[in-house]
């Protein structure tokens, strides 16, 4: 909770928001009460980890910070292919058992095979811009996909793109994000949310039937909504079948859970800092994530909107 610097004036409005943070967060329950030590940490050594999702049952990732795609086997995660100068960010799986690979350095979107054999590259939008930083991707629930690109220096605006099915071009559908990161839909497909690092906000758009974009807006402001001084930047975000938004804060510690009309459910805390990215395991017991700080690594917890069960 923001705490006002000595001889500020009351703001009653300030103070009405202060109360109403403590209740909800009281209304959470005990998954708001979670604790770093309910998660498991593991796979350390990774130079910059992210870009987590599953495929059927096996969990993908990359080593942004090694050039690497991988998967999590029974042993350890093990290389599924090297993506030399991609600068790999953020990956989805498609229907027709390929991946997209957001390339950060390269400023292209690939589409590979799950061993890595080149398929088709993107390098630009309709409006022949380039694409600057391809950060984050989430599928269209219509054969095709929105992706996030952060942006640059020099003002550089980020932007989000939808590939529709076919992937055959990308139209710019939002622009003027300060630092476009994760992006996840609802389960209807019918709201899209941004996360937007720089200013610590998660936007939210209506989708239109042919993927453009609408009534697009602040949904919520992270360092207003969640407790603790300090920024609570969104990295990666995803959705779960009811609905509920997944925030991971690579500044802030752990990850947050949103419904969707905004009212904060969980907080989750967890071992080391900057938490990048996040997936919620396919039976939805669980969450996997990625940790970034000296020492990179994965980590496991209970998702907190899981029924209570035996562990």
């Amino acid at each position: 909770m923001r705490i006002a610097p000595p001889g500020r004036a009351f703001d009653p409005q300030e103070h009405f928001m202060r109360y109403l943070l403590v209740l909800l967060l009281a209304l959470c329950g005990p998954a708001c009460a979670a604790s770093a030590g309910d998660a498991t940490r593991f796979a350390p050594g990774l130079q910059f980890p992210e870009g987590t999702v599953f495929v059927g049952a096996v969990l993908y990732f990359v080593d942004y910070g090694a050039g690497d795609v991988l998967r999590l086997a029974q042993a350890g995660p093990e290389v599924a292919w090297h993506a030399a100068g991609c600068g790999p960010n953020g990956l989805l799986p498609l229907a027709d058992g390929t991946l997209l690979v957001a390339c950060y350095d390269a400023g292209t979107v690939e589409q590979r095979s799950l061993d890595g054999r080149l398929l088709r590259t993107l390098d630009h939008g309709a409006r022949g811009e380039p694409f600057v930083r391809p950060n984050d991707l989430a599928a269209d629930g219509r054969g095709g996909a929105y992706f996030t690109a952060s942006g640059g220096d020099g003002g550089i605006p980020g932007r989000l793109y939808h590939l529709p099915a076919g992937l055959q071009r990308a139209d710019m559908v939002a622009d003027h994000i300060q630092n476009a990161n994760g992006v996840a839909l609802s389960p209807d497909g019918g709201t899209l949310y941004l996360g937007e690092s720089t200013t610590d906000k998660i936007l939210r758009f209506k989708v239109a039937p042919d993927g453009s974009l609408r009534d697009g807006g602040d949904f919520l402001v992270l360092d207003e909504r969640l407790p603790g001084t300090g920024r609570h930047t969104p990295d990666g975000v995803r959705t779960d079948p009811a609905g509920r938004l997944f925030v991971s804060l690579y500044n802030g510690d752990g990850f947050a859970v949103f419904g969707p009309d905004g009212r904060l459910l969980a907080t989750q805390p967890l071992p080391g800092t900057h938490h990048s990215n996040l997936a919620i395991s396919p039976d939805q017991a669980w969450v996997y994530g990625t940790v970034n700080d000296s020492e990179g690594s994965l980590y496991r917890v209970r998702n907190p909107m899981a029924p209570s069960s035996p562990r």
